[in-house]
């Protein structure tokens, strides 16, 4: 078990099975990483790799020529670091499985700056100076101490319109304008149940009509509390007042606060070559300068930053811009994650660079709080993340000197923020997956990736027992020291893939491209059996609506 106080100089290398490793020192252990599902991109039928415009490509993967050039942040052409380095020595291939420990976070934080924690754990020593320190909590109460080990963990994330650091040419290609003043432009609390079994992310729409506290501003002004949109409490008091906000209108306490700017929010976007949308309507936004037609894009980092500060084209405005953030997200994760993205050390050193050199965080975020945090989130899946938008009874509210607000729904966010409080699932658990094809139509090799002797061979057992098909006796995997199953699959065969999800509910999945139609299940020591194949009917409603962060649906 890796522990706060291991020094953390991780290299990357590339598994004999095709999956990416990143690794410890040799003799240390093996940190596994995995892909999420990457089921059929919603846009049917699906259509070759798209690659985005070279007329529309702004930037670089690993230069920023065109737009964000040395002067201003951009990439200096610097060497990687020693931990990223191709040439390093492969290390032992022993020790505990830490699945996905970049995973979600590095691909949440890639649009709303989740990644703070995947990024830090990945290579601690090099990158954690990048990120910018800030005393948030001055002011707010006691937040000295370090949260209690084994409790909820609530993470305020604020995306700032900030062009601090934009040329007049950066801001005309990204339609800013000339405001340089900072606005929060998006703010999501994220909750981390206690178990870290659930990772809830809550948006709150910039025009919500809350109660701002009383605070002083910079000047040394007084000001009493009063009534306005929640963006403004950045306007007005910059981070420590909006987090004050959010605890006094939530209830909730705030843990750790991060925050990313324009500018990098476009940088981070490119380093890891774009992320693929859908867009069911064709756009043309003449405030943001988004165009898109309908169907599948690959956005570079200007257009993304387009699509998802767009609110116009929606007919709720904010309230649809939050959706398509929320699906943004969604994809930014499934790139991420994917091969090209971790096994390639240019790819990933060019996005930590981008990621964390672009991330303002509370002083507390420290180097043993980030490496916690990772360790809290590399078992969630990507079904345990919930995104959702507090609940709205009003979406055109009307105040006299404020204008058109956006009216919580008092009982259902109530509700929603009472269950946060009490480390309460927010949205039910979803039914099993609904198998289509009986398990004997299916070839499965157990390999037994725990190191446990004869677990393959029971593991096998199971399977066999409620009737998979077996291709061949149990054998041992080239990784060993794994905690959590693996179910390795070809993507071609994803209806296949849910009857063995629905027997191993408990397992991580990982798409390999050309695995055949031969199933890999890839045991680790928590195995505890197969469940017999069943086929669920109804889903349980909740007070509030979500998507989670599989979900791939274009409408």
């Amino acid at each position: 078990m890796l522990t706060l106080g291991h020094s953390l100089e991780l290299l990357l290398c590339t598994s004999t099975d095709g999956t990416g490793n990143v690794c410890l020192q040799p003799g240390a252990p093996t940190l596994l990483l995995r892909e999420i599902d990457l089921y059929d991109y919603p846009c049917e039928p699906a259509g070759p790799e798209l690659r985005p415009n070279p007329h529309e490509w702004d930037t670089q993967v690993s230069g920023y020529d065109d737009f964000f050039r040395p002067d201003s942040g951009g990439n200096t052409g610097e060497s990687l670091p020693p931990q990223l380095s191709p040439r390093a020595p492969a290390p032992k291939k022993t020790g505990p499985n830490y699945r996905r420990i970049i995973g979600w976070i590095s691909g949440i934080t890639a649009l709303i700056i989740l990644g703070v924690s995947g990024i830090g754990y990945t290579a601690l020593n090099n990158y954690t100076g990048k990120i910018t320190k800030q005393d948030v909590f001055a002011g707010v109460g006691d937040r000295t101490a370090a949260p209690e080990p084994g409790a909820p963990l609530n993470i305020l994330l604020v995306g700032s319109d900030s062009r601090l650091g934009l040329t007049r040419g950066q801001r005309n290609k990204l339609s800013t304008g000339k405001d340089q003043g900072a606005r929060s432009d998006t703010m999501i609390l994220m909750h981390i149940s206690a178990d870290n079994s659930r990772v809830t992310l809550v948006s709150f729409p910039r025009d919500s009509y809350v109660s701002i506290p009383a605070y002083t501003d910079k000047n040394g002004k007084k000001h009493s509390a009063s009534k306005n949109k929640i963006n403004a409490s950045f306007s007005y008091g910059g981070p420590t007042l909006t987090i004050r906000t959010i605890e006094a209108n939530t209830g909730l306490k705030i843990d750790h606060y991060v925050e990313v700017n324009i500018a990098g929010f476009v940088k981070v976007v490119d380093s890891i070559g774009g992320a693929q949308v859908c867009v069911a309507k064709a756009v043309n936004d003449k405030d943001s300068g988004l165009k898109l037609s309908k169907g599948k894009h690959l956005l570079n980092g200007a257009q993304a930053l387009a699509y998802v500060r767009a609110r116009h084209i929606y007919a709720d405005q904010d309230l649809g811009r939050i959706r398509a953030q929320q699906a943004f997200i969604g994809s930014v994760a499934r790139k991420a994650l994917s091969a090209q993205t971790l096994t390639n050390p240019l790819k990933l050193n060019a996005f930590l660079d981008a990621a964390l050199a672009s991330v303002t965080t509370d002083t507390q975020l420290d180097q043993s709080a980030i490496l916690n945090l990772a360790n809290r989130l590399r078992n969630v899946q990507a079904d345990q993340i919930q995104f959702l938008t507090v609940p709205i009874s009003n979406d055109n509210y009307r105040v006299p000197g404020v204008g058109s607000s956006v009216l919580w729904s008092g009982p259902k966010s109530t509700e929603l923020f009472t269950k946060l409080r009490n480390d309460e699932p927010v949205v039910p658990k979803p039914p099993a997956v609904k198998a289509t094809i009986p398990p004997g139509l299916i070839k499965v090799q157990v390999l037994n990736g725990a190191g446990v002797a004869g677990l393959g061979a029971k593991a096998a057992n199971d399977l066999a027992r409620i009737g998979f098909g077996m291709a061949g006796p149990a054998k041992n995997a080239d990784v060993t020291g794994q905690t959590g199953t693996v179910i390795k699959y070809d993507p071609s065969n994803a209806a296949q893939l849910k009857t063995l999800q629905a027997a191993l509910p408990d397992a991580t999945t990982l798409a390999v491209t050309g695995l055949g139609t031969t199933f890999q299940v890839v045991v680790g020591s928590t195995w505890s059996g197969a469940t017999r194949v069943v086929i669920s009917t109804a889903t349980p409603k909740s007070a509030v609506k979500s998507i989670s962060a599989a979900d791939t649906t274009c409408t």
